[in-house]
């Protein structure tokens, strides 16, 4: 999938005056119902969701940037737009700066591994030198669609160099922190991710002749992260889950596992 096919220039608008973080959901919830009709969703199905997001955490990710996402059981496709705030948004970011860039991602349910590429992909675009200032100076929406596609980065399967590879796999046992992790791992621009549920081994020991010898308490959230990147991004991925997480040796209900690869073919679906 290309971002272009879905970044349409009529789902981009510029705005001016002062604005609040519950401005910039009400703008992203009223486009998003032009798109996708209320046979779909309401405004309040979609405003929820997007409330919902931020709760966990805020997608103001510093630096004058937005990425406000979330998704919906009833849409088949993408939804994608930006929203430029010339006197900036108010938004509980991170650095607590204005936000003059919001670029949002509503992603069909079905397609969350989709969905964690489109946010590698608007964050790297982004965060490369410039980007920011010349996509928020453009004066109309079809400018600005050209200058944000003018620094999209090119999809990791149009790239011939050949690279190592690393496996991360991350056993989590905590909702938030998985939430947490996910987040971190969204930002990795060249990666293929899968997550499963995951049981307690203690579950199935209990049935065993020995059974009665595990402890009954087992957690009942039970995530398992599994992630292919480039090696080259893996420690940088690991020092930024510690910084989130604190000390793995020092935690439980997180661990973290990396393997090198030695050979890779393919890629997931989305």
């Amino acid at each position: 999938m290309d971002i272009s096919e879905y970044l349409l220039s009529e789902m981009i608008e510029i705005k001016s005056g002062h604005h609040t973080k519950e401005d910039v959901l009400e703008n992203i919830s009223d486009m998003v119902m032009k798109k996708i009709g209320t046979q779909a969703h309401t405004k309040h199905e979609v405003l929820r969701k997007l409330r919902e997001r931020e709760e966990i955490g805020t997608t103001g990710f510093g630096n004058h940037i937005a990425i406000p996402h979330c998704a919906l059981s009833n849409i088949d496709d993408f939804v994608i737009g930006m929203l430029v705030y010339n006197d900036g948004a108010d938004f509980d970011s991170m650095d607590e700066k204005p936000v003059k860039l919001a670029v949002f991602i509503i992603a069909p349910e079905k397609k969350k591994n989709q969905h964690i590429r489109f946010l590698s992909e608007v964050s790297g675009v982004l965060r490369q030198p410039g980007a920011l200032e010349d996509i928020s100076a453009q004066i109309n929406s079809v400018a600005v669609r050209e200058r944000f596609l003018k620094y999209a980065l090119p999809s990791s399967k149009d790239k011939k160099q050949k690279e190592e590879y690393a496996l991360l796999n991350i056993f989590c046992q905590e909702e938030k922190k998985f939430n947490e992790i996910m987040d971190i791992l969204s930002f990795i621009k060249e990666r293929d991710i899968s997550v499963y549920d995951g049981y307690d081994a203690k579950n199935f020991m209990k049935k065993t002749l020995f059974g009665k010898m595990w402890i009954d308490a087992t957690s009942k959230f039970h995530k398992l992260i599994f992630v292919v990147v480039p090696s080259e991004l893996a420690n940088d991925a690991i020092r930024k889950i510690n910084n989130v997480i604190g000390t793995l040796p020092d935690r439980k209900g997180v661990m973290l596992i990396m393997q090198k690869i030695d050979y890779i073919s393919g890629y997931l679906k989305d």
